[in-house]
């Protein structure tokens, strides 16, 4: 007989929520109230038990040692959606005590929010975890939003950033000018600064191995004019010499090439510059989770912003929601083919850290203790598996050796140039984009595009019942030069998720369109893709999408997807546009396209679907192209058109004769035509052509169409509805493309407009004679004047 599986209950969520808050140094024991600061069910005194008039909340956080109320936390049982629950938390426990903030938790998503529905935000990025006491009252003190430093250091983060950037230019005055070299000998000498006494960190190295301390930043510093006075000259300088010659060697015999074999500075007086700016970063004394936390802060922001930085930096915003949606367990084998400079595998190793009960308490048994260090060693040593075929790797090995290490398994190579068959649970990475690539053999698909084998790689070095999940270029979803491996995918999953970002979200680096597939790979007994395929579109990821990525107000999608994903379909409440599901069927009958829209529509809001009408039914594409041997009289002046979102001008005027010329092809367009820019209608270039000239013509990319006879749409109501700001949004929805979105005629016609009544019809119809009477007045001027 086969028995059902029960699911979890929200007992299990409570108790993953006790071990979390005690790992952040809460205390639950009520017997001492001095200490205590979060209570269960109940309130701490009476006067606000009769204030909730008999509700309980889950846990209640106070700022300890005072009877005020910091937080609430709601719990809910794991696959249960969290939207109610922040309605019932804020309603029922929050507005009768006045809480700030609240939490709510099911054990697979966690949401934030104010009392009055603000996101909860540090360093602009929305948490996505519960924080300790004192983050709480600094997040309540600033408005639910702060800018962080990793603690340990006693400067401003405006401070760290000057710091950063004095840094930089020193660097480009010695001579490095591409952007790698110089954040290569940055983070070597962070890395060096951070690391201070090089036997502490994690349990890397035995003691038989442990450097000794002459290999230290402070007998470094010790080099320099600043210890050593008025006696200092530049020509005995003994920095570089002694940075590259013992710090360096001792550095690779501990930890391989974690270092570049030279700083590329020639210049001993720019190095020890550098090296006594750096110095003035106060980061010693701090543990290796916080060199961690600050090795990350400067990856970050010397990054961001950077175009020839950019290739090292993943969006963190990004990697949080990822690895929060493939939730790592301890067991599991980690792997990021192109692991840059190692953010995948940072957070899924914070992940497992963090969930994997290793934290050693005062009062476990030596039995305990020792397990836990036996878990602990495991995270670190047979967990974390990366490979990255620049040098960048050094740095990956950098960050988690200063996070607590991890970095054992990250290597420099090639990824595709080694097959890997069914090795990890958990594949993640952000692929290079549109390469052309070697190794195609070795695979099931030869090819040289970069963007099919990568996936291929990717999905072999899947177990069977692992996953993946994969930054990708929307391109990918669609392109028939992928159509094998998405087969191959889509027939080996039981489920797929593809999280469709806004166009912009990796500025100022690329423009590219990406989106996130997400696919388990299924088990023998499962048939394919037996879940569907879900997708959801992220339109806000918390930052504007133009080259600056400001913050932006309020909840982001990214936080908003957490929260309404479920891995179990039948709970998941679905609202297009926003998101979907689709079945294996339909894909198949689909030439296993992946892309979001190729599945769902974008209607207007507030409109009944019996009153839209396809807009395709009501136009008609014109592709004639230009002749010349139409032409008797070759001197014949030809417009060539603009399109604009201001309108249709006129850019330039040839001959037949000089037309025939150019290298650029052109289509003819008449008065009453529409034409449009198919990379900026999503901004509003599209337009009516007017009466110009006799022969008019705009370049062979731009779309024009024609209303067709007995259609009951005017001309200048599609052009109002198309420019309009909702419609721009459906637009940008149906575009595709990788590094410019492309509306093709095609997609075009999948709009829907409302059908005006007669009344519209008519005043729309007279207010276009009077415009149309206007302009020919204004023309018949215009010649006269110039005549």
């Amino acid at each position: 007989m086969k028995y059902s599986l029960k699911q979890p209950l929200e007992s299990y969520t409570r108790s993953r929520i006790e071990e979390r808050l005690r790992e952040l140094g809460y205390s639950l024991d009520e017997r001492n109230p001095d200490e205590c600061n979060v209570y269960r069910e109940r309130a701490k005194f009476e006067n606000q038990d009769r204030a909730l008039k008999g509700k309980n909340p889950d846990f209640l956080i106070y700022k300890r040692g005072s009877s005020e109320i910091l937080a609430v936390i709601e719990a809910k049982r794991p696959a249960m959606p969290l939207d109610k629950a922040v309605e019932q938390a804020i309603k029922l426990y929050a507005e009768p005590l006045s809480i700030p903030l609240v939490f709510v938790y099911n054990s697979e998503a966690f949401y934030a929010c104010s009392i009055d529905r603000k996101a909860v935000k540090i360093d602009h990025i929305e948490i996505s975890d519960f924080v300790d006491e004192q983050t709480l009252i600094r997040l309540i003190q600033n408005g639910y939003d702060i800018e962080t430093v990793p603690m340990g250091f006693s400067v401003t983060r405006d401070e760290l950033l000057k710091t950063f950037k004095k840094a930089n230019d020193l660097l480009r005055k010695a001579g490095l000018r591409d952007g790698y070299e110089r954040f290569s000998v940055f983070s070597d000498l962070m890395f060096l600064k951070l690391k201070n006494d090089f036997s502490e960190i994690g349990d890397v190295l035995s003691s038989e191995k442990a450097l000794d301390k002459s290999c230290t930043w402070k007998k470094l510093i010790e080099k320099t004019p600043k210890h050593i006075g008025s006696g200092f000259r530049i020509e005995d300088s003994e920095v570089k010499s002694y940075l590259e010659d013992t710090i360096k060697k001792k550095l690779k015999d501990s930890y391989g090439d974690v270092f570049e074999s030279s700083l590329n500075i020639n210049e001993e007086s720019i190095l020890i510059e550098l090296i006594e700016l750096i110095d003035t970063i106060p980061a010693l004394n701090i543990d290796s989770d916080v060199k961690g936390d600050a090795f990350e802060f400067f990856l970050k922001n010397v990054t961001n912003g950077n175009k020839d930085l950019g290739e090292y930096y993943t969006p963190r915003h990004i990697v949080k929601m990822v690895v929060k949606l493939l939730n790592p367990v301890y067991g599991e084998k980690i792997y990021d083919p192109c692991c840059g400079t190692g953010g995948f595998l940072l957070e899924c190793f914070r992940h497992l850290r963090e969930h994997s009960n290793i934290t050693v308490d005062a009062d476990d048994s030596p039995e305990v203790v020792k397990e836990k260090e036996a878990k602990r060693k495991r995270i670190r040593e047979q967990s974390i598996y990366g490979r990255e075929i620049t040098s960048t790797s050094r740095i990956a090995k950098m960050n988690m050796i200063l996070f607590g290490d991890g970095h054992t398994h990250i290597k420099q190579m090639d990824c595709l140039s080694s097959v890997v068959n069914g090795e990890y649970d958990v594949v993640v990475s952000n692929i290079p984009y549109s390469q052309k690539v070697e190794y195609g053999a070795l695979y099931d698909f030869p090819t040289t595009n970069g963007d099919s084998l990568f996936m291929q790689h990717i999905w072999k070095a899947v177990k069977t019942g692992g996953r993946m999940a994969v930054v990708v270029p929307e391109t990918f979803l669609y392109a028939a030069d992928t159509y094998d491996i998405r087969k191959k995918i889509v027939n080996e999953s039981s489920h797929i998720v593809v999280i469709s970002l806004p166009r912009g979200v990796f500025n100022p680096y690329t423009p590219t369109k990406t989106s996130i597939i997400v696919a388990y790979k299924k088990t023998a007994a499962r048939k394919p893709l037996a879940d569907g395929l879900y997708s959801y579109i992220i339109r806000n990821d918390g930052f504007e999408l133009g080259a600056r990525r400001r913050p932006l107000a309020g909840t982001s999608d990214c936080n908003k997807f957490l929260m309404a994903y479920n891995s179990t379909p039948q709970l998941r409440t679905i609202t297009v546009p926003d998101n979907n599901e689709v079945s294996y069927e339909q894909v198949c009958g689909h030439d296993y396209v992946l892309l979001p829209f190729s599945y769902m529509e974008h209607l207007p809001e507030g409109i009944k679907e019996n009153d839209l009408v396809s807009l395709k039914d009501h136009i008609e594409e014109r592709c004639e192209r230009f002749s010349y041997e139409s032409f008797s009289n070759k001197e014949r002046e030809c417009a060539i058109l603009s399109v604009t979102q201001n309108g249709i001008y006129i850019g330039e005027v040839c001959t037949a004769e000089e037309m025939n010329s150019l290298s650029q092809t052109y289509k003819r367009v008449y008065p009453g035509d529409f034409a449009y820019n198919p990379h900026r209608i999503n901004v509003g270039s599209i337009g009516i052509v007017p009466n110009l000239a006799p022969y008019m013509y705009v370049s062979n990319i731009y779309p024009v169409f024609y209303i067709k006879a007995g259609s009951n749409l005017p001309p200048y109501y599609i052009l109002r509805c198309l420019k309009s700001k909702e419609y721009k949004g459906i637009i940008n929805d149906y575009c595709i493309g990788g590094a410019r979105a492309d509306l093709k005629y095609s997609l075009l016609g999948k709009i829907r407009l409302r059908t005006p009544d007669d009344k519209e019809v008519e005043k729309i119809q007279q207010q276009t004679k009077e415009m149309d009477r206007a302009y020919s007045k204004y023309m018949a001027l215009l010649n006269a004047l110039l005549s």
